[in-house]
């Protein structure tokens, strides 16, 4: 939602810019408010623009709690107005009720009244799942908006979590009291306060300097913890730098001690530096260009692989709310698969696949053909097998006839990933990474993704989202069912490379 920042109210912090950017950064804080073109130059990324869709989605049904209640539409100062009226009328539940007091502006989901306890309700509704640990950016959230409430005399007496159920399963129409689990934060909230207060004002001190703040924190935290404009904070970084060794967001003090010592490239570790097992293979690999193998454990791993071999990928739609009957919030469907099969290995490498392309669960479609094109016997090579693993098990759950078959292939998996994530190989182009897209490179140069129209699993579940529910035309559906299977297909065509590559090390 597009609240105000001081660029737009001059006066007002908003709990979006509090939540967002202050507690992420606070020079990324300053810039989102005093130079927001630089903010705004950066792109959201897709898993950002995924998460904003599915907490628009869950919200929408949060409402069906309500039947009754109003909706503000309008935003920023307007809003204000258009809540005073709703609250001079006696609505009961307003929708996006927003509040502006003493420099602070909020909008909350849900403000429901409770006439026996005559007191309001917050409830603020997130796109997580009721088995979720509760985030305490969730807890600040709540609490920053409890604060702008309170001062601007609306009496709180309750603060809950509005969350979709885990355990619902889809039957048929979806009842919104089935499907979503408030829990009451009330408590959690109130013990947050002292604090929200404190940096409630850091945050409104830091937004009316004149000059950019120097620090940036976010240079102490591995790449998943930088804040957004950590590239223009920190043009000294490499793009590929310490902050990217394999886990030294566990190794905080580490990873402080490079930067305090100006080890900002990973050659510029020194070689006695005591690293841990994990992250010293990347850094001597990164420094010295020599490639670690270690044969016999690599020949160990692929001599528990079986004759019929079968290269196993999957792509799946992940909806927040479940679409087809049997599923549940956030299920991974699986609606397309590749498989390669090597029965002897003198024979010809055969190729199946499965899409499909009507608007109805395709995991007994799926599962049926999948039945049909592995055999009892054999191993199955994926990457990753918890993420097929789970994918078997709820195929199982919803095909009692084949759960005996389905649950079988997950004690045939052999999950070609970990002879990299062991690093058993450690290549520097590997880049700390063991997912496909950087080992193909390296041992296969000749195949890659570059080419094909679909290149990585979030653009496959997009646009298979697309060609089911958007009412494509006949040409469009078929060139969009066309780049499915060809980026699948290279899935599993890169397995069975990789796998060739690894056996004929000497």
């Amino acid at each position: 939602m597009a609240l105000a920042t001081l660029s737009i109210m001059h006066t007002y912090l908003s709990k979006t810019d509090f939540i967002q950017a202050y507690l992420c950064c606070p020079k990324y804080f300053w810039l989102k408010i005093n130079k927001p073109e630089i903010v705004e130059r950066i792109p959201l990324t897709d898993f950002e623009k995924q998460i904003i869709e599915q907490g628009i989605e869950v919200e929408s049904w949060a409402r069906k709690l309500h039947r009754q209640g109003k909706l503000v539409e309008s935003r920023e100062l307007q809003a204000v107005e258009d809540t005073k009226k709703y609250l001079d009328t006696k609505e009961v539940v307003i929708f996006q009720a927003t509040f502006s007091s003493d420099g602070l502006y909020a909008m909350v989901d849900i403000l429901e009244w409770d006439k026996e306890n005559q007191y309001w309700i917050i409830n603020e509704v997130k796109g997580t799942t009721s088995k979720d640990i509760k985030k305490e950016v969730h807890i600040q959230d709540a609490t920053f908006q409890k604060i702008v409430l309170e001062k601007a005399g609306i009496n709180i007496g309750k603060v809950q979590l509005i969350e979709l159920n885990k355990d619902f399963r889809k039957d048929g129409e979806i009842d919104p009291i089935d499907l979503l689990k408030k829990t009451d934060i009330t408590e959690k909230v109130e013990a947050l306060e002292k604090d929200i207060l404190l940096q409630i004002e850091d945050a409104k001190r830091i937004a009316s300097r004149d000059t950019e703040p120097p620090e940036c924190d976010c240079i102490y935290q591995s790449r998943t913890y930088q804040c957004p404009t950590f590239a223009y904070c920190h043009p000294e970084v490499p793009e590929y730098s310490v902050h990217d060794i394999c886990r030294i967001g566990s190794s905080p003090k580490k990873l402080r001690e490079m930067v305090d010592n100006d080890w900002l490239d990973i050659t510029d570790i020194p070689k006695e530096y005591e690293l841990s097992p994990t992250q010293s293979p990347q850094v001597h690999v990164t420094n010295t260009s020599d490639v670690i193998i270690h044969n016999d454990a690599i020949r160990e791993e692929l001599g528990r692989i079986d004759y019929p071999i079968y290269f196993l990928d999957y792509e799946t739609y992940p909806a927040a709310i479940p679409v087809f009957n049997g599923c549940y919030p956030f299920q991974q469907v699986p609606f397309q698969y590749s498989l390669h099969t090597l029965t002897k290995p003198d024979e010809e490498l055969v190729h199946m696949e499965f899409l499909h392309t009507e608007n109805s669960n395709p995991m007994q479609a799926l599962a049926q053909q999948l039945r049909k094109d592995i055999g009892d016997k054999g191993s199955v090579i994926v990457w990753n097998k918890k993420f097929e693993g789970k994918c078997n098990e709820d195929l199982a759950e919803l095909n009692a006839g084949l759960a005996q078959f389905l649950h079988g292939l997950n004690n045939r998996l052999f999950d070609l990933m970990e002879i990299f994530s062991k690093q058993h190989y450690v290549h520097k182009d590997f880049k700390g990474s063991s997912s496909i897209k950087a080992v193909l490179p390296v041992l296969v140069p000749n195949l890659s993704y570059e080419g094909l129209n679909i290149k990585d699993g979030g653009m496959a579940c997009s646009k298979w989202k697309q060609m089911i529910f958007d009412s494509l035309n006949v040409s469009r559906t078929e060139q969009i069912a066309e780049d499915l299977k060809k980026y699948c297909e290279l899935d599993t065509l890169a397995m069975v490379e990789i796998w060739r590559a690894l056996n004929d090390l000497k």
